[in-house]
């Protein structure tokens, strides 16, 4: 297992300024993410504008893989030209992956929200929501298939696969090898979960839920909801509650040996936040 990043973390004017300054914290890949992904929580920060060729030759010469893209576009969009849009988008990172070298694209299942692509609607836990992730996911796997490259649906509680439970069905029923899970313990938290003695449970109950179907795997961190918030917060490593050490130990438990890629937060907090999730997979017996 080794550290990896979300791209748009590390700031530079052109793709090679950006992979020369990633090779220099010390990392061996990224995870890209294009110019019109969204992150959201604040770290919506730009890449420098260039051709998936040009962003893959920079980081080849650097030495530095591309291990997957973030492709996060709200795939359930409420207004029908912004999905259209939104899937449209998505078809053209996968057709570029080949470009980038690799296999896999990250996203997550969608939300009907008016407010905001992270944000809650009932809607989104209806049967006839789940019928529409089918529906735009078999769309999406049609190019996966053609590509040759896997889809890792990433569930987050305000999405329509708010559970590894039901990330875990949804993978099983589309039954395609085009589509996986990415593995992201942070995101399971409801409010009211976000105890430091449930912590290790929450964690535990995933990765049995999702046992056999990630691809890959997320390093950030969570925190109780903020006064007035509905969820919890999203930080980056070190910075809440998430059990390291068990959540490390259940990747090599599963035979994880691929990227752990640390995302949510600013460059100035890398050094900190690869040290501190570095510690806890070189510790002895985790």
């Amino acid at each position: 297992m080794h550290l990896s990043i979300f791209s748009n973390v590390i700031k530079g004017e052109t793709p090679e300024a950006v992979a020369a300054k990633t090779r220099g914290y010390g990392l061996r890949s990224v995870q890209f993410i294009p110019s019109r992904a969204e992150i959201g929580f604040g770290f919506d920060a730009r890449m420098a504008e260039a051709s998936f060729e040009r962003w893959a030759e920079a980081y080849r010469r650097e030495g530095v893989e591309v291990c997957g893209v973030g492709g996060y576009l709200n795939l359930l969009h409420h207004d029908p030209a912004r999905r259209r849009q939104n899937l449209e988008a998505f078809k053209a990172y996968l057709r570029g992956m080949r470009t980038l070298g690799c296999r896999y694209i990250s996203t997550e299942t969608g939300s009907y929200a008016p407010t905001g692509d992270w944000d809650f609607d009932p809607r989104n836990r209806t049967p006839a929501a789940w019928d529409d992730l089918r529906r735009v996911t078999d769309e999406l796997l049609a190019v996966a298939a053609q590509e040759d490259v896997v889809i890792l649906y990433e569930p987050y509680i305000v999405n329509v696969c708010f559970s590894p439970e039901l990330g875990a069905r949804f993978v099983r029923e589309m039954a395609s090898v085009h589509l996986a899970l990415l593995m992201d313990p942070t995101n399971w938290f409801e409010a009211d979960l976000v105890r430091p003695d449930l912590i290790a449970d929450v964690i535990a109950r995933g990765f049995a839920a999702e046992r056999g179907l990630f691809r890959l795997a997320h390093a950030k961190d969570v925190t109780p909801a903020a006064p007035g918030a509905d969820k919890p917060g999203l930080p980056g490593p070190g910075q809440g509650l998430l059990d390291y050490a068990t959540y490390v130990r259940l990747l090599k438990a599963h035979a994880y040996d691929g990227p752990l890629v640390v995302e949510h937060l600013t460059e100035a907090e890398v050094p900190a936040a690869l040290a501190y999730v570095q510690r806890f997979i070189d510790a002895p017996g985790s």
